[in-house]
């Protein structure tokens, strides 16, 4: 069974993400979080390897501090980390695509048909 974590600070994100994923992945566990430090605290408590759809711009702490956060953690977990965002930042972009932790940056809205490349892609399961 998939272990989802979706990450924005928009409630209605989360939302509409969940109903992607569970169409998709219907028996699938679904985690929802407003900020990156809640996410953060978590990976630390958990023992499996969730796939985290983490928005890039979020206020107290966006994706690149988080990453940054994550490169001096000593985590036993590997999550698979998709980016999702609206920015066109050249600078940002550029830093989350070459950072180890992420598997793939995505322009939102996540869609189905963006879900089913991943699952393609990535081999996930449904």
């Amino acid at each position: 069974m998939e272990k989802f974590f979706l990450v924005d600070d928009e409630e209605i994100i989360n939302a509409i993400q969940t109903r992607i994923l569970k169409s998709e992945f219907p028996d699938s566990e679904i985690l929802k979080f407003n900020t990156a430090k809640e996410l953060l605290k978590i990976l630390k408590e958990i023992n499996y390897n969730p796939i985290i759809f983490l928005d890039l711009n979020m206020p107290e702490m966006d994706a690149i501090s988080f990453l940054k956060q994550l490169e001096v953690e000593n985590l036993e977990i590997k999550p698979t980390i998709f980016i999702l965002t609206f920015s066109h930042n050249e600078k940002e972009l550029k830093y989350v695509k070459n950072n180890r932790f992420v598997s793939e940056v995505i322009s939102k809205p996540l869609s189905i048909e963006k879900l089913e490349k991943l699952k393609q892609k990535y081999i996930l399961l449904g």
